[in-house]
């Protein structure tokens, strides 16, 4: 939505076949101190809109000529993206509901009183404002990240480079020097290579992680039960751990990579922090008005109640990496793709017996920025709510 800047008095077109109601309206407008520009047809007001730019149009939704209101009200919204305030002596329901298709700041019957008028535009002038600004920072939140990805991929580049030169020249000592080496000169050219292979994994999650909200990505209908016996054998748990789904998952519209990168962060940490003979990680779904709520749950050591939220952050990892633990990216890649369709994860665990793992997908998938935050806001909401319960 555009809206000048400066500290200027709100320019303000008036657009309305009616010459004298023109006339007196914007004189009672100049009054209470705006600028105001006047048209008598959809082609002036065009004409306007591409040279003076106004803060806001009053438009008046029986125009006569070529356009109507309505029509030169949408080609206003698409070529300039300026706000409007239709007049209109018609209340009938079918103009009311052809002038909603173009989402308009505000309706108003004439015969127009100047305070009500001027209420009206006070009230849409701030929020075309408000919108102005808050599309400036997406605008610029979305450079960062661009920039933010492209900086992620020079780094991949440039840092595993050197990685692939330090293990070959680990393997190369390993090889050749292998009768000269101590064995505590083995077991040091072998964390050598542990600890590159590790790096290298992190830059690959870092990538991964970068790369969640990417914005060609292509979907799809995808069977969510075979996505999960897919991820399953990729997995290729030991013999003592099964994997179960408890009931039949949906059909979802989404990109396979993304969700399969859900399953597989989550089923992909049970297996490897089981620590009973005989594992147990169920999955499961639930069908709610408005979104599904799935579940991973397993029989491993559990979780601290205290560190419930820590393991859904950036680089944050409850076991060390020397000691068998990951990078500290998968949880914090499946937060940040779940909630990029405007749904929520969370933990329910308890120690010795086991954690669930839930996240939730809406029916059907936010797209503008304000929908996806909205659904976040409602899962986040549901989830405080579930929280306490299982599947």
């Amino acid at each position: 939505m555009k809206y000048s800047q400066q500290n200027a008095r709100p320019k303000i077109l008036l657009v309305d076949d009616e010459a004298d109601f023109c006339v007196i309206t914007a004189l009672g407008l100049k009054k209470l101190g705006y600028d105001v520009v006047t048209a008598l047809s959809a082609c002036d007001a065009l004409n306007i809109m591409r040279t003076n730019r106004p803060d806001l149009v009053l438009m008046d939704v029986s125009l006569e000529g070529q356009f109507d209101g309505i029509q030169t009200a949408e080609q206003i919204r698409s070529d300039f993206d300026t706000a409007v305030i239709y007049l209109t002596g018609h209340t009938d329901d079918f103009i009311v509901r052809q002038a909603k298709i173009t989402e308009p700041f505000g309706y108003i019957v004439k015969p127009v009183e100047l305070g009500e008028l001027k209420a009206a535009i006070e009230v849409v002038l701030y929020k075309a404002k408000t919108e102005s600004e808050l599309k400036n920072l997406n605008r610029r939140l979305e450079e960062a990240n661009q920039k933010l990805h492209d900086f992620a991929h020079v780094v991949s580049h440039d840092l595993k480079t050197p990685l692939r030169g330090i293990r070959r020249l680990t393997e190369w000592i390993a090889k050749d020097c292998a009768n000269k080496l101590t064995p505590d000169g083995r077991k040091h050219v072998q964390q050598i290579t542990e600890r590159v292979d590790r790096m290298y994994s992190l830059i690959d999650r870092i990538l991964e992680y970068s790369s969640v909200e990417d914005k060609d990505e292509d979907k799809s209908m995808v069977d969510l039960g075979e996505l999960v016996n897919s991820v399953t054998e990729m997995i290729n748990s030991p013999e003592n751990v099964t994997i179960t789904i408890e009931n039949q998952l949906p059909v979802y519209e989404c990109n396979e990579t993304r969700i399969a990168q859900v399953f597989q962060n989550l089923l992909g940490n049970a297996v490897k922090y089981m620590d009973k003979p005989q594992g147990r990680i169920r999955v499961g779904c639930v069908e709610e008005e408005f979104f599904w709520k799935f579940s991973v749950k397993d029989n491993g050591p559990g979780i601290e109640k205290k560190h419930f939220d820590k393991v859904f952050e950036l680089f944050k990892t409850l076991v060390p990496p020397d000691k068998g633990g990951g990078t500290g990216i998968g949880l914090a890649t499946v937060k940040r793709i779940v909630e990029m369709y405007g749904g929520s994860v969370w933990l329910e665990s308890e120690l010795g017996k086991g954690s669930t793992f839930f996240f939730t997908l809406p029916k059907r998938e936010a797209t503008s920025e304000n929908e996806k935050s909205a659904a976040t806001a409602t899962a986040r909401k549901q989830a405080s709510i579930f929280r306490g319960t299982a599947i």
